[in-house]
């Protein structure tokens, strides 16, 4: 019996360190993960610098804690945890990439300090010898995945306005309002490319809950999701465009009168891709005459308009 007891009681003291143990490893485990990233830096004669911030599965890191690591063939090259910048309200990694050789193949890690991950970057780099990239408005991605380069304007609208028919040509999009909407204060709902920042020269704009001027043309920045691409939109709300068609007839040809408050404005006649005219608006409006029967497309201030002249 006594001897039962002390088989038990060792058995259990057994399952106990055994127990023990395994939560020390897992401890170990755990703790194994946060990165021990370390360069030599006297060990090498060449830089390069980053401006840069973090990106996991699209979420931005904000953690003095989180990390990026430089690496070439497994080598560490290069450390930096974030910074919080006060007059940028963001965090940045100033990242310093040591080698003795051009062009080696640098590849990055990212350490996120709150889930206790490491990710490799999809995007490798040529190391370059005193090249520098990124800034505080347009910081080097480090992302995992990659983020997108796109910065398009996709749709404008105002809040409690009604649009009329907006226009695009080029960067230049044209907005059309009632001939008696007061531009002075409106509040811009802008639709850019996913993830994309909107500014308004150094400041930033957000959709929705503004208030600007558009009496005169509005020009906007669009930085994309990864900060490489920054571009500028100008939007316009021109005065309304009427259209006239007067049909041809046995003993007349057809006109096309455009009525367009801006003076001086350009208007262009085509057809089937050919320019046939182009006159300017003279108080308030212009008008295309002697034109035989068939369709024809009238641009003013980037819309295009199809009008077809009949023979009756």
């Amino acid at each position: 019996m006594r001897d039962q007891f002390m088989h038990t009681k060792a058995l259990g003291y057994f399952r106990w360190i055994c127990l023990s143990i395994l939560l020390l490893l897992g401890n170990l485990t755990s703790y194994a993960q946060t990165p021990a990233w370390t360069v030599k830096e006297n060990d090498f004669q060449y830089t390069m610098t980053y401006v840069g911030f973090l990106t996991l599965d699209g979420v931005r890191l904000n953690k003095t804690t989180d990390m990026v690591g430089a690496f070439v063939n497994g080598q560490c090259r290069g450390v930096a945890n974030l910074i919080f910048v006060a007059n940028q309200n963001r965090y940045y990694a100033y990242l310093t990439v040591y080698s003795n050789t051009q062009n080696e193949v640098v590849q990055f890690k990212i350490y996120d300090s709150s889930l206790n991950i490491i990710k490799d970057v999809p995007k490798t780099v040529s190391f370059v010898n005193n090249q520098h990239s990124g800034n505080l408005f347009q910081g080097y991605s480090f992302a995992s995945p990659a983020l997108s380069s796109s910065a398009e304007i996709v749709d404008v609208n105002f809040t409690g306005v009604a649009r009329k028919s907006i226009a695009f040509n080029g960067n230049i999009i044209s907005v059309f309002l009632d001939a008696n909407q007061n531009l002075t204060a409106l509040n811009a709902l802008v639709s850019t490319s996913p993830g994309a920042s909107i500014y308004r020269g150094t400041s930033p704009l957000v959709s929705g809950d503004n208030s600007i001027d558009f009496s005169s043309p509005v020009t906007l920045k669009i930085r994309s999701e990864d900060e490489t691409v920054v571009k500028e939109w100008v939007v316009q709300i021109p005065p309304s465009i009427t259209y006239q068609r007067k049909n041809a007839t046995c003993y007349a040809k057809g006109q096309i009168k455009v009525g367009f408050a801006k003076a001086g404005s350009p208007i262009t006649l085509e057809q089937n891709g050919t320019i046939l005219a182009t006159q300017s608006i003279s108080n308030g409006e212009t008008i295309f005459t002697n034109l035989n029967p068939g369709t024809y497309i009238v641009k003013a201030a980037g819309i295009s308009k199809s009008i077809t002249i009949l023979q009756l």
